[in-house]
């Protein structure tokens, strides 16, 4: 199993505001950070043990493997010497150049090398034809791109100096990202997984995994933890005909970011639902989808650490350390404190069934009554304004009440778009020079909406008396909707009338 690559800060281009006054030996060019972080000897050690079970398994030579067995006898011996250097000690420039150039390179060779060899294993599954042997071909060629959600990690942000009378201030804003090429190259071998496996570990109805690829899951996640990896398999059915198999963390992990032996910051890692996994795979309709956060992200939010801390004087050099509670030599480091992650998670899980819970609720179709008083507005325009003795162009004020049985559909993926259709009673009254009109109609309305925004028609159906006289509506308004209520706004056209505008206050559920 491959474990968190390094990362490296450059601050060069911030030092010098802090020490454009310092002497010439302490020169912004001369100035040197870069941060990284050490990794487990426990995780080299199995490594070299899964290259050579992998070996064996591979019939003839195989010069890749070869070669990164050979490489690796070299990267252990260093990883073993240099992962001993505790917080306040200096590191010497062997194990900066191992951390910043050798080991990265080592594990895109391993990444590559690993990921062919197992991926060559599950294409044989397509040619097995007991389902259990093909399912259990599957399953391990799972363990290619197995990696917990704290591996891989890298510090995005930066520290940003700024100087003091004495000292400087380093000011500190990161988050955590996923190293972006592991894991695009995660995602590709995920999707040839995905396509070739599909048929085997998925059932055939859609809705779920086949009981024995979740037995041969168990057993894998089983592996994983006694090779000392916190990469755990998790399955999600939450979705009908979307089963979604993603990667996760067996258990809370925590970090603190040293800078020059002053910590700055401490970060936890905890298990989390596929939302905020850093790979998913969903099969649905026949389709594989793989995608994953490209940020820690925990309860809905990305994990954001920011803050500034003084230091009392300036330096030539500054080192700055990543360093793991479960990795290497992490004597005198603050982590931080404990926290019952179990019981924010059950705040949180709570939370998110509420917001679900309101979802389903709005999804498919439901009974939506609509009450609604309306003002409209219209110059009399029309050539009948005689017949109603008032002048032409006399402006009519036309109050109303509508109410109306609706079916109403919610639809999209957190069902957010909506569409409604149904048909009432109006009772409304013209007013220009006195009281002009009483009148009862039916009425027809259809709506469409994003959240609380949408447009709406509504046309009143006159009930002719004379076929000259009669007043239809037809109101074309935009409206938003605060809860139970809201208010609308749009164009009135008014046959044997003229054409105005309307404002609307409704209830509706």
């Amino acid at each position: 199993m491959m474990k968190k690559r390094f990362f490296i800060t450059a601050l060069g281009l911030t030092l010098g505001a802090a020490f454009a006054q310092s002497p010439a030996g302490e020169s912004p060019a001369e100035i040197q950070s870069a941060s990284i972080f050490v990794q487990d000897p426990a995780i080299f050690h199995q490594r070299q043990a899964d290259l050579e079970k992998l070996k064996a398994s591979v019939e003839g030579k195989n010069e890749g493997l070869d070669s990164l067995l050979e490489r690796t006898n070299r990267i252990t011996a260093m990883n073993d010497r240099c992962s001993s250097i505790s917080i306040n000690d200096v590191m010497d420039d062997e194990c900066w150049t191992f951390y910043r150039v050798e080991l990265p390179a080592f594990e895109e060779q391993y990444m590559k090398v690993t990921g062919e060899v197992r991926l060559g294993h599950m294409e044989m599954a397509r040619g097995l034809e007991d389902r259990k042997l093909q399912i259990d071909a599957c399953a391990e060629a799972l363990y290619s791109f197995a990696s917990s959600k704290d591996q891989f990690l890298n510090l995005e942000g930066g520290v940003y100096l700024e100087p003091l009378r004495n000292g400087f201030q380093a000011n500190h804003d990161f988050t955590l990202q996923y190293e972006p090429n592991h894991q695009k190259h995660s995602f590709e071998i995920a999707q040839k997984w995905g396509e070739t496996c599909r048929e085997m570990v998925v059932r055939q109805d859609g809705e779920g995994f086949a009981p024995f690829f979740l037995d041969a899951l168990d057993k894998l996640n089983g592996e994983l933890a006694g090779n000392g990896s916190l990469a755990v398999y998790k399955t999600d059915t939450t979705v009908v005909g979307k089963p979604t198999l993603y990667m996760d963390i067996s258990k809370p992990v925590r970090s603190a970011y040293y800078l020059n032996g002053v910590k700055l910051f401490h970060a936890r890692v905890s298990g989390g639902p596929a939302s905020e996994s850093h790979l998913r795979i969903a099969f649905e309709n026949g389709n594989v989808k793989v995608d994953g956060e490209n940020v820690v992200v925990k309860r809905g939010e990305k994990l954001r650490f920011k803050g500034s801390v003084d230091y009392p004087e300036k330096t030539a050099k500054l080192n700055g350390r990543w360093i793991w509670e479960n990795q290497g030599n992490n004597d005198g480091v603050d982590f931080g404190p404990e926290i019952d992650e179990a019981a924010q998670d059950s705040i949180f899980a709570l939370q998110e069934a509420e917001r679900r819970s309101v979802i389903e609720k709005r999804r498919g179709v439901r009974f939506s009554p609509w009450v609604g008083v309306s003002a409209a507005f219209a110059p009399f325009s029309d050539k009948h304004f005689a017949a109603f003795e008032v002048d032409e162009d006399q402006l009519m004020i036309l109050p109303d009440l509508v109410a109306t049985a609706r079916v109403k559909l919610g639809f999209g993926e957190n069902a957010e778009w909506f569409a409604a259709v149904g048909a009432g009673a109006y009772v409304g009254a013209g007013f220009g020079d006195g009281l002009q009109r009483v009148y009862f109609a039916p009425v027809a309305q259809l709506e469409l909406g994003y959240k609380i925004f949408g447009v709406r028609e509504t046309a009143v159906i006159a009930i002719p008396e004379n076929d000259s006289k009669e007043w239809m509506q037809f109101k074309t308004g935009a409206f938003v909707n605060f809860g139970m209520f809201g208010v609308e706004a749009g164009f009135d056209i008014i046959t044997n009338l003229g054409n105005g505008g309307y404002l609307t206050l409704y209830w509706n559920m």
